[in-house]
Parts: structure tokens; C-alpha cells; sequence
């Protein structure tokens, strides 16, 4: 075959792949798909009928070894200030300041953030915009990535206790496509982490807490034969100040290395009534040397009760 020809059959082929992502959406209309998945998902989690009006509610649950469990009740049942009240101090601080009283549970929510991704400490930054949906009676979240330098998209997703990280250069190039258990259990920590950006949402979750000191708390929860904890600090006036978790792995050179994961946050906004950080970063910590991978400095559009993807920013 002669050189002009095979050229033109590739380019054939490469117009019939981009047409065929125009056509069906290539990762974001899998994304969209995973999302009816989750929103399809059996209640993993039994609620208590809601509290009548006037009702203080059930309160929390001992659980031992100074655990106690988040009141939980149906979506649309309001959070009331008792079931805040047994919560452990800086819980307390961190809800007041949340303005989650008041109220109604939620059973999802969407949000975007947008802000820079580098894959090592020495990499360059690329551009990043997440928009997610996360549901939450069956803990899942689904997250479509994408960058412009290089033009990239991906989906980071928990569904059905199974975590995946997959990545495309130009929505057709697979260039990652991480899953197995060090990713489900990195997925759900990164669940659980996501709370922070809609703290009504822990009031759907059977969350463990305990003081870990004057201003932090330890939280953990159970799902899908896994167990992952974090520590949450907040400062005087209850805004998150940072959050750590020992339970995550990174992908290291094509090794999975336990990670000492940090997502510190500054500042605070109000977002559909709720406050929540106004920025964020994470941090990777798997040899001892730390280093900041993401930074989110816009995190907007928060929609409780969502029922898919947020549109493009």
C-alpha cells in the first residue's frame, strides 16, 4: 500500500473516532451513565422513620471506645440541633459553622471544582475541572475530569464498592485505567473526603466520631466489606482547616504505596446555604517527602439532591 493512501486511511479513521465522540460522548456520556448506575443502587444503609414535628430526634448511637454514630433518618428529615449536640466538640464547632441545622437530609449532591493537577513533584501543572455527583445511602461518587494542556478527560469513580481512575488524551487514547482493591479503598477515603464539600451530607452516612484532640475529630464508616478513618481539624470558629487519612494508596511508577493523604483548605463561603471551604489541595505523602498534587481554588455550583452531572462551567 502506497504511502498517500495509508495516510489517507488514517485520517479516515481518525475522523470516524471523532466523529464518533461527538456522536455518543465519549467519556462524559459514560460518566452520565455511571451516574444513572448509582442513582438506580438498593439503600445500603436502613434509615429510622423521621422524627415528628417538635422532635428532637434519635440522637447518636454509642458505639464504643468513645465512638458514636451520626443520627440518621430519610432524606427530608431536617437536621435538628439535638442531633448535632452528641456529637463530640469539634464536630459541634464544625457543624455550627456548617449552618447544617435546620436542614433537610439529602440523599446526593453535585458540585464543581476547578484549579491545576500535576502527576509528580517535578511534573508541570495541567489545568483541572471536576464536576461530581455523589449519591448517598449507597456510598458512590462519579467524577468527570477533564484538561486542556494536554487535552484530557477521565472519569473518577466509587460505584458498587469498586473504585476506578480512568483517563483519556483527546477522549480516545487510554493513557490510565487504575482499579482493584488499593483503588477501592483510595476511592472510598476520597468519598468520605467529599463530605467536607457538602458537610449536610454527613447526616445521611452511619459516620463513627470520636475526639482526637481540642479541635479535631476522628471519623470512620463501614461499606462494602471495607473500613477507612480520617482526622478532620477545624479551627475556632469550626471552618476545616485540614484533614488526614492513613487508609489511601498512590500510584507510584506503577506501584501501589500506602499514602499518608492531607487535604488542607482555606478559607469559607456560603453555598446553598451551607458554608464550605472556598479553597482546597491534596497532598501525597507516600516516601516522606510531601507534596502538594492538586489545588482547587474554585469550588462552586453546589446542588443538593442532585440527579446527574453538573453542566460545564
Amino acid at each position: 500500500m502506497s504511502t498517500p493512501i495509508r495516510l489517507l486511511m488514517g485520517a479516515a479513521v481518525s475522523a470516524a473516532a471523532i466523529l464518533a465522540v461527538l456522536r455518543f460522548g465519549g467519556l462524559e456520556r459514560r460518566a452520565r451513565a455511571d451516574v444513572a448506575r448509582a442513582r438506580i443502587l438498593a439503600p445500603a444503609f436502613g434509615y429510622a422513620k423521621g422524627p415528628a414535628a417538635g422532635d428532637p430526634g434519635p440522637g447518636a448511637v454509642p458505639a464504643g471506645d468513645g465512638w458514636v454514630v451520626t443520627p440518621l433518618a430519610a432524606p427530608g428529615t431536617p437536621v435538628t440541633d439535638a442531633d448535632i449536640d452528641v456529637l463530640p466538640e469539634p464536630a459541634r464547632r464544625y457543624f455550627r459553622h456548617a449552618n447544617v441545622a435546620g436542614k433537610s437530609r439529602i440523599a446526593s449532591f453535585s458540585v464543581i471544582l476547578e484549579g491545576r493537577i500535576r502527576n509528580g513533584p517535578a511534573d508541570p501543572w495541567m489545568p483541572l475541572v471536576m464536576r461530581q455527583y455523589n449519591r448517598l445511602d449507597n456510598p458512590a461518587r462519579v467524577v468527570f475530569l477533564t484538561s486542556t494542556k494536554p487535552p484530557m478527560n477521565g472519569i473518577d469513580s466509587f460505584l458498587e464498592g469498586r473504585g476506578r481512575m480512568l483517563i483519556k488524551a483527546m477522549d480516545l487514547i487510554k493513557v490510565v485505567d487504575s482499579r482493584g482493591p488499593e483503588m477501592a479503598v483510595s476511592a472510598f477515603v476520597t468519598f468520605l473526603n467529599d463530605l467536607t464539600l457538602c458537610p449536610l451530607a454527613y447526616f445521611s452516612l452511619p459516620i463513627l466520631w470520636r475526639q482526637a484532640g481540642p479541635d479535631s475529630v476522628e471519623l470512620s464508616i463501614a461499606h462494602a466489606g471495607m473500613t477507612v478513618s480520617a482526622v478532620m481539624t477545624v479551627d475556632a470558629e469550626g471552618r476545616p482547616v485540614d484533614w488526614r487519612s492513613e487508609d489511601r494508596y498512590a500510584d507510584v511508577k506503577g506501584r501501589s504505596l500506602k499514602d499518608r493523604w492531607s487535604t488542607p483548605f482555606e478559607g469559607s463561603k456560603e453555598i446553598a446555604g451551607l458554608r464550605i471551604p472556598e479553597k482546597g489541595a491534596g497532598i501525597h505523602d507516600y516516601d516522606g517527602n510531601p507534596y502538594v498534587y492538586v489545588e482547587l481554588d474554585r469550588i462552586h455550583t453546589l446542588v443538593l439532591d442532585a440527579e446527574n452531572l453538573p453542566d460545564r462551567p
